[in-house]
């Protein structure tokens, strides 16, 4: 807690002594293409003055940040001047928060190689085993063992985990999702061919419930006798306290629903813990802007110091071995 709260009041100070050298209009947070401003190429970390005239070509995009804390996205080919975007910005009370977080993503995107893949960045923040999990079962849930649930929506993931399960991941044909309430009482149960699948609480099932138990069991009627299944994982609905309260209502300022939006959410979400929904918030992102490499790169850097793939927990799992 200590080494965070450090971290906090470094990070605040270079936004302070940033915030005072400010003479730039905005900062590009993520750019695809050939794009420049006043016949300068503009790249991740840029900085666009008042009378620079952007040029965006067939297939770029840009997302900037803009002093004040708001943010704007291009996406289409065509001639901008920086004094026109920032003159249609309207008036916002998200500067601080938004500035903060969208700061991250500049500092990953523009460090070294080896902070861009996290290893300076979040050291300070346990960047290793973030999330906590049980014991790797036949069916591994990618999600925490517990999830504290802000909104109503949770996507859940799992992969089988071959070693354990005895059974290729490939030979699997159906999965059960099964739900029930937390004296195992059924509430309902699905069934996808997919490795993923959303726990909605609006669902009639669900809406009078404050926290459930899940699993993820095989469905293939061939394969019943071998019980290939995950472990029973909490999702607890927050409650309405002052404190998450706060949270929600900081959600609300600084993230709008576009592309950048949702990744400045997703940075603000991981800072506070809810890794489950920041992953949801990269995943939003890359589908708004399934062409910018940037937002991939940021949610692959997000998994794997988070062990939130099957990737990062087999890689784990080897190295303890």
């Amino acid at each position: 807690m200590k080494t965070k709260s450090l971290f906090l009041v470094a990070l605040m100070l270079l936004i302070g002594g940033t915030t005072m050298a400010q003479n730039y209009a905005f900062r590009v947070l993520t750019a695809k293409g050939n794009n420049t401003a006043s016949k300068n190429a503009i790249r991740v970390g840029s900085k666009l003055n008042d009378t620079d005239v952007i040029v965006m070509e067939e297939g770029g995009y840009l997302g900037l940040l803009h002093t004040n804390g708001q943010t704007v996205e291009l996406r289409t080919k065509g001639t901008y001047k920086v004094n026109e975007l920032a003159s249609n910005l309207k008036a916002s009370n998200n500067s601080s928060l938004t500035s903060r977080y969208a700061n991250y993503v500049v500092s990953e995107l523009t460090s070294s190689a080896e902070e861009a893949s996290g290893e300076n960045r979040y050291k300070h923040m346990g960047k290793t085993g973030a999330v906590e999990r049980g014991d790797k079962k036949a069916i591994t849930i990618i999600q925490e063992s517990k999830v504290n649930l802000l909104g109503d929506k949770l996507e859940i993931e799992w992969f089988v985990y071959e070693d354990l399960a005895k059974v290729s991941p490939k030979d699997v044909r159906e999965y059960r999702v099964v739900l029930t309430d937390l004296r195992n009482n059924e509430l309902y149960s699905e069934v996808t061919k997919e490795t993923s699948y959303v726990i909605d609480f609006s669902r009639p099932e669900l809406k009078d419930q404050t926290a459930i138990l899940y699993r993820v069991e095989v469905a293939d009627e061939d394969k019943k006798d071998k019980s290939i299944k995950s472990r029973d994982q909490v999702i607890k609905k927050e409650n309405n306290s002052d404190a998450k309260k706060e949270i929600r209502e900081q959600l609300d300022q600084i993230g709008d629903d576009t592309a950048l939006g949702h990744l400045i959410k997703a940075q603000y979400l991981e800072e506070t813990g809810y890794y489950a929904e920041a992953a949801m918030a990269y995943k939003a992102a890359m589908a708004l802007a399934p062409e910018v490499e940037t937002y991939k790169i940021l949610y692959d850097s997000f998994t794997e110091r988070n062990e939130m793939s099957e990737k990062a927990i087999l890689g784990k799992t080897s190295l303890n071995d």
